[in-house]
């Protein structure tokens, strides 16, 4: 008997010690506006920093600290609030079971509230269990999220990459079409396979995605794949990668080496990422407004721009010094006026521009649907659609 209750604390003991890896993330519950000199001068600061609070939700985390609408937001558990990679790695340290501590402007001094943590809702499903795991990583860990389908397995399944935000993949609002793609899916009996992204919600220790690379977040997506073993109810040998927008990149290069049954795309080019970004501005711009002729001259300034950041190293914040380019990268490309291009990090995309991608395909031996959609001005056109098929 004694031996009996040792193995049983043994085995939970083991269970307790794999689960406490992850803690779930807290939920601010707060609608934020950076603070810029305008406002800071409203609300009485020396200077602009932090986030200014529009709206606190009740019962989150912040609500439960006793914050209200117009604080300003100055440091999350002793770290700075500030706009882009600095709020995000903030964020990072708001988890269940641990305490919460914001240091804000309000009524023009400084204070410092506390408060215990709401932690994000766990995803459920009515066409599914939605089972919660995580995958050692770079010495950190990711989070993984399954759909198990109702009915008997072993099941057909669905590995899931989206587009390349810094968002998380669980927890969609019932309108994201994410949520309607992959609930339809699960009702038709596939079960579905996700990972977040290295940075991003549950994960420790994996960096801040806002500073990471393509190629990290590929090593990630490869990881995940091999994950997917320890589910006696995924069937091995029917794993299709289903990738949308820069998941569909992902997806080619993350099938050539494990050669899943198949792979389905949409909205997704396999040109080198240079030549697409040519192609984006030359198509794009004049429906957003910009005639043909300035629509011209701008691509022949991005030929110049492109060549120098990514050929020549040139960092994006030594070439906006240059008023042309300055133009190109303001409206076109969301700089942030130190590194991140399009809300990632500059590295990014110079390591997606370094792949092949017509190389991935033509390695994947397996099952290839290939989708466009005719209102997709992201994807420019069906070119690659038609080719990759």
């Amino acid at each position: 008997m004694k031996l009996s209750y040792l193995l049983t604390f043994l085995l939970l003991s083991t269970y307790l010690c794999h689960a406490q890896h992850l803690q779930r993330r807290g939920r601010l519950g707060v609608q934020l506006e950076p603070v810029a000199d305008s406002l800071a001068q409203e609300f009485g600061m020396k200077k602009a920093q932090g986030m200014a609070i529009r709206q606190v939700f009740p019962g989150a985390t912040y609500a439960n600290a006793g914050g209200q609408n117009g604080d300003v937001l100055l440091a999350i558990n002793g770290l700075p609030a500030n706009p882009g990679s600095a709020l995000q790695e903030a964020l990072q340290t708001v988890r269940e079971g641990q305490p919460a501590h914001f240091t804000v402007w309000r009524d023009g001094k400084k204070g410092e509230l506390d408060g215990e943590v709401s932690p994000i809702p766990y995803e459920t499903s009515a066409s599914s269990e939605v089972i919660y795991g995580e995958v050692p990583y770079k010495g950190g860990w990711l989070r993984t999220i399954v759909n198990k389908p109702n009915g008997a397995g072993p099941h057909p399944t669905i590995y899931f990459i989206p587009g390349y935000t810094c968002s998380s993949v669980e927890s969609f609002s019932p309108i994201h079409p994410y949520k309607k793609l992959l609930d339809s899916l699960s009702g038709l009996g596939y079960a579905i396979f996700r990972v977040e992204k290295p940075g991003i919600g549950d994960n420790v220790n994996t960096g801040n995605c806002l500073e990471l690379g393509f190629d990290n977040e590929l090593e990630a997506y490869r990881a995940a794949y091999d994950a997917m073993k320890q589910y006696d109810f995924i069937d091995m040998d029917n794993i299709f990668i289903w990738g949308h927008s820069m998941g569909g990149v992902y997806a080619p290069i993350v099938a050539a080496q494990t050669q899943p049954r198949g792979v389905v795309v949409y909205g997704i080019t396999h040109e080198v990422w240079v030549e697409y970004l040519l192609k984006m501005i030359r198509y794009q711009n004049p429906l957003l407004g910009h005639d043909y002729v300035e629509t011209d001259r701008d691509v022949r300034t991005l030929y110049a721009l492109l060549y120098e950041h990514y050929y020549l190293g040139k960092d994006s914040k030594e070439l906006y010094k240059n008023p042309d380019y300055q133009k190109i990268l303001d409206r076109d490309f969301a700089f942030d006026g130190e590194n991140q291009i399009l809300f990632r990090h500059e590295d990014f995309w110079r390591e997606l521009n370094a792949h092949n991608l017509s190389e991935a395909w033509t390695s994947i031996n397996g099952h290839v649907l290939s989708l466009f959609g005719e209102a997709d001005i992201e994807a420019v056109n069906d070119e690659s659609q038609k080719e990759i098929a």
